[in-house]
């Protein structure tokens, strides 16, 4: 009896072994190429774009609050970064100079009982209210209310805070502020 060619010495017929293994190589280079020519440009376009963005992020912070004869609240400002974003005005009102997405944070802490609800109170251009704390008038001796969360704004927009009452019951120290960084 006489043994098929596949089986001859064990080994696959040379005819059938190249053909199998050409496909191979051929499906194996064709499917690197098409990652190269893909996944190579991609790797270029995000590192381009990666490089191009500032590490530097805006911030504006402002802290030890005090008050004028007028009862206007003046802020200590310190503003990181911020020569094309942001810009303090002399008349204590945060100007938007680009518009996007910013993140405005707040914090009160009232440090004595008071008569009325302490509220420190956000607002945008000619009193468009933003956003509004109100916190306990008595309990704990000291009581903080804070909020934070992003807002569009746009160019020419500018914000500034009121706090009812006075600074009288209110911690003038680190403890009260508020501020934004541009997302």
């Amino acid at each position: 009896m006489e043994m098929p060619n596949f089986l001859e010495n064990g080994n696959i017929p040379r005819e059938a072994n190249n053909s199998r293994c050409n496909g191979m190589n051929l499906c194996t280079l064709a499917a690197l190429a098409l990652l190269i020519l893909v996944v190579v440009p991609l790797l270029i376009a995000c590192f381009l774009c990666l490089h191009s963005q500032s590490p530097e992020i805006c911030w504006a912070h402002a802290t030890l609050p005090s008050e004028d004869r007028d009862g206007y609240i003046i802020w200590k400002w310190n503003l990181t970064d911020c020569s094309s974003f942001i810009r303090n005005g002399s008349d204590q009102k945060l100007e938007i100079l680009q518009s996007g997405m910013y993140f405005i944070y707040a914090q009160v802490t009232r440090i004595k009982t008071i008569k009325d609800y302490f509220t420190m109170t956000l607002y945008r251009d000619q009193n468009i209210l933003l956003n509004q704390m109100t916190g306990t008038n008595s309990g704990e001796d000291t009581v903080s209310i804070n909020f934070g969360r992003p807002y569009f704004l746009s160019k020419g927009e500018k914000l500034f805070c009121k706090v009812n009452n006075g600074l009288g019951h209110i911690s003038t120290e680190n403890q009260t502020y508020w501020g934004l960084y541009k997302m």
